[in-house]
């Protein structure tokens, strides 16, 4: 079976804690709360995949997106935002990344989108 490792990167602690709790017995899960530590961290391990904020002090989660797709193309990206501002989210998808959720998260329908992008993820280290 292929061990999966999830970044969480969100400013707000409620939301690292219980995104941590409900996928922590299925994958290995790391939180950061903000994108510069999430940055240094990728550095050092590259992630399967990381769930972004949008809205986060310092740096926001667009502009971490673009470093992150820069430097590591293939690790995916689904953004998280408080509201649909749609010109953010579609600069966001622009810029690569493979989805987006919507607070307040509703865990059942976070785990339909990260099984999907898992799947893409899969299917990559299978080829490879």
């Amino acid at each position: 079976m292929i061990s999966y490792t999830i970044y969480i990167v969100d400013d707000e602690e409620s939301i690292r804690d219980a995104v941590s709790m409900s996928l922590e017995n299925s994958y290995n899960v790391e939180t950061y709360p903000n994108a510069e530590s999430a940055l240094g961290a990728i550095e050092k391990s590259q992630p399967d995949l990381v769930l972004l904020d949008i809205g986060l002090p310092g740096m926001d989660g667009v502009e971490a997106l673009r470093r992150i797709k820069e430097q590591f193309p293939y690790i995916l990206v689904i953004m998280i935002t408080a509201y649909e501002d749609i010109d953010t989210v579609i600069a966001a998808m622009k810029l690569g990344a493979h989805d987006y959720v919507v607070k307040p998260l509703h865990m059942d329908g976070l785990a339909v989108t990260l099984q999907n992008a898992l799947e893409t993820i899969r299917l990559r280290k299978e080829v490879q």
